[in-house]
């Protein structure tokens, strides 16, 4: 009873402090442009949201985060089942010190219509009319998040993994589970909180970011969070308060995911 009563209490301090912290600042500025958008809503402001992009901004983010989680994960499992201690880590922290609008650039110049690799090969007379760049169905965006996001999981999973769990990879090792038994069944189930909190941050992240979908979507569909800032840089009153219930709808959805991966989790313990 004591345990329970010095968790509540430790709940509501972390509570009041952050109320009261920027971070409380924050909610309370969100909740007041959120409140000032709805009495403000109008069908002509309704018009300018479309279903199409939430489901396109949705979709993109949830493939980026998988294939990023999914190559992330056998990676890092990768590092340690076998023990490359050895390998230099720091060439993963290439990639990460690069911010996503450069890495976004560097996508652009190699996989555009006129980029290095159409370039290259057009010299051995290869001609090819798929556009990995700019293009209706997101391959652009994914690729850049995928390959921008993939060394952060591996780095974290490889901070945030208990040594102990390698004693039972070794004994399925012995058992003769090959590889993919070994991730799926074992340091998958074994991590599986850092996998879901992984998962979150990135959706999150891909979902809200606006300058890898500018450069790198389509006209349409946009990006929500695109669409957002056209919408607030229009001098239309509709459009204004349009783009601030798309930072809404932006922030509703991150939050609804994280509580549906953390319900997966608690149903899968």
């Amino acid at each position: 009873m004591e345990k329970q009563h010095n968790s509540k209490i430790a709940l509501l301090s972390l509570i009041f402090l952050a109320l009261i912290s920027p971070f409380g600042l924050f909610i309370y500025a969100f909740f007041n442009v959120a409140s000032e958008s709805i009495f403000a809503l109008t069908e002509s402001s309704l018009d300018h949201i479309s279903i199409y992009e939430l489901i396109f901004s949705i979709s993109i983010s949830a493939i980026a985060t998988f294939i990023s989680v999914i190559f992330g994960g056998l990676l890092s499992f990768y590092l340690l089942s076998f023990r490359k201690k050895d390998l230099n880590l720091g060439m993963l922290n290439i990639v990460l010190v690069l911010p996503h609008i450069g890495f976004a650039y560097i996508i652009f110049l190699f996989f555009s219509d006129t980029g290095f690799s159409f370039r290259f090969l057009h010299t051995f007379g290869v001609h090819s009319n798929v556009s990995l760049v700019n293009d209706t169905y997101g391959i652009g965006i994914i690729l850049n998040y995928v390959l921008k996001e993939i060394p952060f999981i591996v780095l974290y999973l490889l901070a945030t993994n208990n040594t102990k769990n390698q004693n039972f990879v070794l004994a399925a090792k012995d058992l003769g589970a090959g590889f993919l038994q070994c991730f799926y069944k074992i340091y998958m189930p074994l991590n599986l909180l850092q996998f879901v909190s992984i998962s979150i941050v990135i959706f999150a992240f891909i979902l809200g970011n606006y300058e890898v979908p500018f450069l790198l979507g389509s006209n349409s569909p946009q990006f929500l969070s695109v669409s957002a800032l056209n919408n607030f840089q229009s001098i239309n009153i509709d459009q204004n308060i349009a783009s601030y219930l798309k930072v809404v709808i932006i922030f509703v959805t991150s939050f609804i995911v994280s509580i549906l991966l953390r319900l997966i989790f608690r149903s899968s313990k």
